[in-house]
């Protein structure tokens, strides 16, 4: 699945990504990323991945392929000395903009039939898949953005991309405009976790900001091409 510098071997699979900037690798680089703490907090003890990018890279701006999950065969305890007759593979891809879901199930459909032994049948099903969405750095309403933020905290404000399953791609055709995330908690909220948090003086410094953003965008978007 991947070759010797951890790319997706699959022919094909980074045709056409939008590739970062030399700006947007300054801008990650200067955030303040301790990777042995975040491998803590991962349980994980190194990182690996695509050759050529740092970690902050590979988790925001690069496609993935992954192996997560396999079954067949005899697991019980004791051994036997059968060949299993059928198994399963799990496997997921995370997209990034420039990537069309329906392009790559047929790019994997090809990659794997030509590598299915003979006298194997092999059946390959795909779930619906979210399309990538990305805003660029540049874009005015993002520009909007980041002045309405720094304004309510009073600092530089600096940029993340982060994975997801939602409808931003769906939104950015329909509406004809740019989907802006306004993040205002902290890794240690434990998103989606049981004890899921959020710090009440970030909270309202986000609703500080969506007050500024209304009156930026309603003084700048006019002359936004």
């Amino acid at each position: 699945l991947h070759d010797e510098h951890a790319r997706v071997a699959i022919p094909g699979f980074y045709d056409g990504i939008v590739e970062l900037s030399d700006r947007e690798r300054q801008l990650w680089a200067e955030l303040p990323f301790d990777e042995q703490s975040w491998l803590r907090e991962a349980h994980s003890y190194a990182t690996e991945g695509e050759a050529g990018h740092t970690t902050l890279e590979r988790v925001w701006a690069r496609p993935t392929a992954e192996v997560n999950g396999i079954g067949g065969g005899y697991q019980g305890p004791g051994s036997k000395t059968i060949i299993p007759s059928s198994a399963l593979l799990k496997l997921s891809f995370r997209l990034v903009a420039g990537q069309d879901p329906d392009r790559i199930e047929k790019i994997v459909h090809a990659w794997a039939a030509e590598r299915i032994p003979a006298g194997i049948r092999a059946e390959i099903t795909f779930l619906p898949a979210t399309r990538p969405c990305l805003t660029p750095l540049d874009h005015p309403g993002l520009q909007s953005l980041a002045r309405a933020m720094g304004r309510a905290f009073e600092g530089p404000v600096r940029f993340t991309r982060s994975g997801g399953s939602g409808p931003a791609a769906d939104l950015q055709d329909v509406l004809g405009a740019p989907v802006l995330f306004l993040g205002i908690s902290v890794p240690s909220d434990g998103w989606h976790a049981p004890n899921e948090k959020v710090e009440l003086d970030l909270l309202l410094k986000g609703v500080e900001t969506s007050a500024y953003l209304w009156g930026d965008l309603a003084e700048n978007w006019r002359h936004a091409p």
